[in-house]
């Protein structure tokens, strides 16, 4: 099932690469534009699956997973 807040996981996924590329290409300030724009995403889909009753089982992968990968990203981006 395809919810709202799923659809706001999967924007966030592809934030990842996006934010990575700006990394990449020293453009900080887009690269953090987007970092806040998934992390705001973030707390919206939560908010919007808690009172709206739309949580799912595919959710509840979706949403850390897309935490952790942009995460994870951003951190080996600035390790390198």
């Amino acid at each position: 099932m395809v919810t709202i807040p799923n659809l706001i996981s999967i924007l966030r996924l592809l934030l990842v690469p996006a934010v990575v590329l700006a990394m990449l290409q020293s453009y900080w300030g887009w690269a953090f534009a987007g970092f806040v724009v998934a992390g705001v995403s973030d707390g919206v889909d939560g908010f919007v699956a808690r009172h709206f009753n739309q949580r799912s089982r595919l959710g509840s992968y979706l949403d850390p997973m897309a935490d952790k990968l942009l995460l994870v990203s951003v951190f080996v981006v600035l390790g390198i």
